[in-house]
């Protein structure tokens, strides 16, 4: 797929490329990402599928609590404007470090993009342990 900078507007919205737009549709979810200061943009259809996985577990259980918390509960439905923006609440934007001016770095996913700030995403390529793959890697077909 691919990799973009692009810094936060003074109103927190971000341009997503054409391209990193693809597999996206018209209407999207921003959520917390399962990874640390990350944010994910789901495609609508894959947003209603997590949202479906996650609520077909019990809710007796306190760990899928705080997952419905995290990614139901903190998701904003959003649409990408004319000019090809999405707008995220200041809320998300803290909760991976970021504020307007901010750069990002999107990472385009088939159905969905991961965001995190570009000093973050510079720092976590130089740590070895992000290319410790716990041999995965070896039951990855084409690698």
């Amino acid at each position: 797929m691919a990799r973009f900078m692009n810094k936060i507007d003074a109103k927190g919205r971000f341009f997503v490329p054409a391209k990193a737009r693809d597999g996206l549709g018209p209407r999207m979810y921003v959520t917390l990402s399962m990874d640390r200061n990350y944010l994910s943009v789901y495609s609508e259809e894959r947003f209603q599928t997590i949202v479906e996985s996650i609520n077909s577990f019990s809710m007796t259980n306190p760990k899928i609590r705080n997952l419905r918390r995290a990614v139901i509960g903190e998701a904003l439905e959003c649409e990408i404007d004319s000019q090809g923006r999405i707008s995220v609440t200041t809320e998300l934007w803290e909760k991976i470090g970021a504020k307007p001016s901010t750069e990002i770095c999107i990472l385009q996913q088939p159905d969905m993009l991961e965001i995190c700030t570009a000093t973050y995403y510079e720092q976590s390529m130089e740590d070895e342990s992000t290319y410790d793959f716990g041999g995965i890697e070896n039951d990855i077909k084409g690698l």
